[in-house]
């Protein structure tokens, strides 16, 4: 029997459980809570037979037990003088009830169903005082870096025994009955040492175990690391002879070595051959924001011959194109809206984007684009990759691996946060490039204000930022502060397109448009150069999906650092300010703008077409797109600074089954293409345009833009606010119109996408390009005419509701309402949805 800190409870109803043993869970050193639905499960294994059944209570020396006599359903086993249950009178009405000395009732009858005798106000457990079931909770193993060997060789054999490893075995190719062999063939070789050796340490790449532990998934990436170890093993040709005596077929074996094979990344700098020809020298140019590294580099890139800039939004790409085609650079960070140009520092410059190429020059020397647009192929003299910290991205840190070691250039500029120097060296250690590092300090002071705005909108002021996480709560706050102040609002956030989000940057930093305030998301932290005094934190947590989660010492420090950039200000004093909405917030920004940058300890490495095909020809034939991507994380070989980047297969397994189900005879290079497409698979309304397209593509190898659009909601949307635009009937506006308008403009970059890709099929270059500006002319008209509508009841109630809580009235928990669900389905006129996890890259991703 486990030990009781590690026990794990659950009732149904009024019966009390006990879980059996799941051996993979007992891991030395970690500590699980596992809770199941319910007893009908056909995975579930908790007896519901027992004749006697324990609960563990909040004191773990104390525990409830049903015995078998009826007259005595529940008893206390020790002397505790504590009485939380008793049986009270013989009357069968009242079964149970809660001492009498308690203000709290817990228990209540609720109906005359005799199968039904007493339930709890609180519907999650009958038992107030007990421990609730909860989801997994674990502590991250602590494996000591000088003896890996005796973390890998204790815990193989549970490792073994997880349920979901033959599945998985059996899903990549391997017979349901050689499973159990191979697995008892390789536990024997780990625990006997033989892996463990100086040479295996090297070889099955055993230090993965120290680094892979910290993204808040160990069992998952320990489950991958022994699965890539299982197949580099078993693909070894010393022990085919052991695996045939096992009983392993030649066929499976060869199935083995052709993934192992498949999957074989531990020297992905030899992926690039081209970048190899090359002794480059790459410069990093590290430090806080508005420290003027990215000026220095972008210098270096104004003057070269030949150059290209990779940055991660395609708003940061259109600046720098519109920058290098009216001017050079003549002060740091400074905005183009803010200054002149002059036409003698003009560089012809073309823009390349996953949505969008503009073409000043054929022949230009430089161009602008997002990281995964990045050529390596073509050679140039001067490549500058922004916000390389990225590269540690979950999502889309593999572009900006793939970014440093392929481009084909002679001199790179890597600029960013210095946390990114330790994994950089480590990954260009055997290249023989030369590394340059360039620190530099804040140009202008930030302080972090001891005083929040107390939950009042009327303290903002004139060059303030409010940055929030919803784009409903982006609305909302605009409505408030304009209701309260004087003031007007411009807004950027994810998904405006970059051109409207760029003249909304253009608005707040001319001081006389009469916009003065900036109500934005986490995509002002990414780059833009703004006029802003003063960075307010509506709240330091972010939703992710299922929950909100605190912002990161990283994104707090970017977003804050946005506030008096250096030479925005003219003869004001310099520096700039933080504060929050509310009290509670301030420790925390104080806490991240305070602390010290902790290094990046890996870099993320994505699956290429290559890596997709090889994997498609080695495992079984019809094998689901799912189950390629399974495979190339649990199998592929990777150095220990690398690791996979993240495949959400819960996120992308609807395009992975529409791709299987309507796309089956597909080629290769089409679904890999399709599983990197921006698809917009959160936003409902764009998903189902996107779909229509694909289907004509499949079917007919023709997709016609108008074709696919008539009769949808979103072109009515489209046209409804043309005709308010004709009629300059502002009133009628609402914003969920606006998020009409955005779904049908992510519809639209997508078919633009793919006719950079495949113009014959997707043909309708020009009409897609003048819808595209249509919806951007009517999307600018749309947010100018918000800024006149009157705050309603939910405004008023929103304001309320922060000022409540600012006093003390509640605990500041930022939690989605009800209404705010309701509100995100767009069902109501006053707030649309919110916007996507990590809204101010998603868009921009290729």
């Amino acid at each position: 029997m486990r030990p009781p800190s590690l026990l794990s409870y659950c009732q149904c109803r009024h019966t009390l459980l006990k879980p059996s043993s799941e051996p993979w869970i007992t891991l030395v050193n970690l500590s699980f809570r596992r809770h199941r639905s319910g007893g009908n499960s056909k995975n579930n294994k908790w007896s519901n037979k027992s004749e006697e059944r324990w609960r563990l209570t909040n004191k773990s020396e104390e525990r409830w037990r049903l015995t078998n006599n009826s007259e005595e359903r529940w008893r206390r086993p020790t002397n505790n003088s504590e009485e939380r249950w008793r049986r009270p009178t013989n009357n069968s009405e009242e079964r149970w009830r809660r001492p009498t000395n308690n203000p709290e009732e817990r228990w209540k009858r609720p109906t005359n169903n005799s199968e039904e005798r007493w339930r709890p106000t609180n519907p999650r457990t009958p038992f107030p005082n007990a421990r609730r079931p909860s989801p997994l909770v674990y502590d991250i193993p602590k494996i000591d870096p000088n003896n890996i060997p005796a973390f890998f060789e204790v815990h193989v054999k549970q490792w073994s025994r997880q349920r979901s490893l033959p599945s998985r075995l059996l899903s990549f190719g391997i017979q349901k009955d050689e499973i159990k062999p191979l697995l008892d063939a390789f536990v024997h070789a780990v625990t006997a040492g033989e892996l463990s050796t100086s040479e295996g340490h090297h070889t099955y790449v055993l230090s993965r175990f120290t680094h892979h532990l910290d993204d808040g998934d160990p069992l998952h990436a320990i489950d991958a690391i022994y699965t890539t170890i299982l197949y580099t093993w078993a693909s070894e040709t010393a022990h085919s002879e052991r695996l045939r005596s096992a009983g392993i077929s030649q066929s499976t074996i060869n199935r083995i070595r052709a993934l192992a094979e498949a999957g074989d990344r531990l020297f992905p700098a030899e992926e690039f051959p081209d970048a190899r020809k090359f002794h480059r020298k790459i410069i990093m140019h590290v430090g806080p924001t508005n420290s003027g590294k990215t000026h220095n580099a972008l210098r270096a890139l104004a003057a070269a011959a030949t150059g290209v800039y990779a940055g991660p939004l395609r708003l940061l790409a259109h600046e720098i194109w519109e920058r290098l085609n009216l001017e050079t650079d003549t002060a740091p960070d400074v905005a183009t809206a803010s200054r002149p140009t002059n036409p003698k520092y003009v560089r012809p410059c073309n823009m390349r984007t996953g949505e969008e190429q503009r073409i000043v020059d054929e022949y230009a020397p430089l161009t602008s684009c997002t990281v995964e647009m990045l050529g390596l192929r073509k050679e140039y003299d001067v490549a500058v990759i922004d916000e390389i910290q990225m590269l540690n991205d979950p999502d889309r840190g593999g572009a900006w691996t793939i970014a440093v070691l392929g481009v084909c250039a002679k001199e790179v500029h890597l600029c960013g946060e210095e946390t990114a120097v330790p994994v950089v060296e480590a990954l260009l250690r055997d290249t023989g490039d030369e590394i340059i590092i360039n620190r530099y300090q804040r140009l202008s002071p930030l302080y972090v204000q001891e005083e929040s705005l107390n939950g009042d909108w009327s303290r903002v002021k004139k060059g303030d930022c409010v940055v929030t996480f919803a784009r409903s709560n982006i609305f909302k706050v605009k409505s408030a502060i304009e209701a309260q102040t004087p003031l007007r609002c411009a807004v950027v956030y994810g998904r405006l397109p970059p051109e409207i989000r760029s003249e909304q940057a253009a608005l707040f930093n001319d001081p006389n448009s009469g916009y003065d305030v900036l109500i934005g998301s986490d995509a002002i932290g990414m780059g833009l150069n703004l006029k802003i005094r003063r960075v307010i934190f509506e709240a330091t947590s972010k939703y992710h999906g299922t929950r909100d989660a605190p912002l990161s010492i990283s994104q707090t420090k970017q977003i804050a650092g946005r506030a008096g950039r250096y030479g925005l200000h003219g003869n004001d004093q310099p520096g700039g300010y933080v504060t929050a909405l509310l009290p509670d917030d301030i420790s925390h920004i104080q806490k991240a703008v305070d602390a010290i940058p902790t290094p990046l300890k890996t870099a993320r490495i994505g699956i290429s077409s290559t890596s997709f095909f090889a994997f498609s020809l080695a495992l079984p034939p019809n094998s689901s797109t799912k189950t390629i991507l399974s495979a190339y994380y649990y199998i592929s070989r990777i150095p220990a600074i690398l690791r996979q980047q993240k495949i959400n297969l819960k996120y992308v397994e609807p395009l992975c089954n529409f791709i299987d189900a309507r796309m089956a005879n597909m080629p290769a290079r089409d679904t890999i293409m399709f599983l990197l497409a921006p698809i917009p698979l959160r936003d409902v309304a764009a998903l189902e345009v996107v779909q229509k397209f694909l289907r004509a593509y499949q079917d007919e190898m023709s997709v016609d833009l108008w074709e696919h659009l008539e009769g949808s909601s979103l072109v009515a949307a489209l046209d409804g606010v043309e005709r308010l635009h004709a009629e300059d009937n502002t009133e009628s506006v609402t914003s969920v119109m606006i998020a009409q308008l955005e779904s049908l403009h992510r519809a639209v970059m997508i078919y633009m996408w793919m006719t950079f890709r495949r113009p014959m099929a997707w043909h309708c270059v020009k009409e897609v390009a003048v819808l595209k500006l249509r919806l951007e002319k009517a999307l600018d008209w749309g947010l100018r005419a918000l800024t006149k509508l009157q705050p309603g009841k939910d405004w008023e109630r929103y304001v309320k509701d922060h000022r409540e809580k600012a006093k003390g009235a509640v605990i500041y928990t930022r939690q989605r309402s009800a209404l705010e669900k309701y509100l995100d389905l767009a069902q109501a006129e006053s707030v649309a949805a919110p916007i996507d996890g990590a809204s101010a890259t998603e868009p921009c991703r290729h």
